[in-house]
């Protein structure tokens, strides 16, 4: 997923114009606003969209409007209407009630094979590539009848076994397909455990060095302060303001403080 610095509306339209390589003028056109509105939009001038316009800037450069409005820095839109995205009522439904695995669908949906195999299954389904395996059949047909008119038993065998199934390759080829996808994605969520083990390995001996400071004894009890300093002790605090992280500092303390007692001794 992509991220851009933070920047103003105008920089966010202007940004995302050039690298559409448009104008202003066929940008103004696509959206239905004038030339000179959209200037005003990108120097600044103008500091807010109307509803139609937001919803016309979104659709034409694919992005969140949050992002145009810079609310945040990541563009990619998480909100489809259910017509744009081919889906149905029911299966838009499933999705956003959890009825199905919506973690599983992503990673099959972002799958490089993943749009071959829905090919392969149209294909199936609408006969496109069984129509031309029963052609084939009939001509080996015909040609063992031709054969075995001749007299050429032992041939005319032969071309009668020469005919296969209609959907046989076909359904062959997407399930081949299909265990190659799953493989291929149980293999990268293994890989994705091992990085994050190997992440919270990390984070948690930078926790235990910060409570014993380096020395090699044993921790009888631990106070909320010391555990709240080796949360933090594990990320950059010089990004955060002063005052913010005093805040949260405490805030985490008093959590610790308010835990029961057997979870705070362990």
């Amino acid at each position: 997923m992509a991220e851009y610095l933070p920047g103003t509306i105008g920089q966010r339209l202007t940004e995302l114009r050039e690298q559409r390589g448009l104008t202003k003028e066929e940008l103004a056109e696509r959206v239905g606003v004038s030339t000179s509105t959209l200037s005003r939009l990108e120097n600044g001038q103008i500091q807010k969209f109307s509803d139609e316009v937001l919803t016309a800037l979104v659709r034409e450069f694919n992005v969140s409007a949050d992002f145009l409005l810079g609310l945040t820095n990541i563009p990619d839109r998480k909100n489809y209407d259910i017509e744009e995205l081919g889906l149905t009522a029911l299966a838009a439904r499933n999705l956003y009630t959890g009825k199905v695995n919506s973690e599983v669908v992503s990673r099959m949906l972002e799958h490089p094979r993943f749009a071959v195999l829905t090919n392969m299954i149209a294909q199936y389904f609408d006969d496109t590539l069984a129509a031309g395996i029963a052609v084939q059949n009939q001509i080996f047909a015909s040609m063992g009848e031709l054969l075995m008119g001749c007299g050429q038993r032992g041939a005319a065998q032969a071309a009668a076994l020469s005919k296969i199934p209609p959907h046989q390759v076909e359904l062959s080829k997407i399930q081949n397909t299909f265990m190659v996808i799953l493989k291929e994605m149980k293999k990268d969520m293994a890989s994705e455990l091992a990085a994050k083990q190997a992440a919270t390995k990390e984070i948690v001996a930078q926790m235990m060095a910060e409570l014993t400071k380096g020395e090699d004894r044993p921790l009888t009890e631990i106070t909320p302060e010391q555990m709240t300093d080796a949360i933090l002790h594990t990320v950059d605090t010089s990004v955060f303001d002063p005052d913010k992280l005093s805040a949260f500092r405490s805030g985490v303390v008093s959590l610790f403080e308010n835990l029961p007692r057997a979870a705070h001794e362990q």
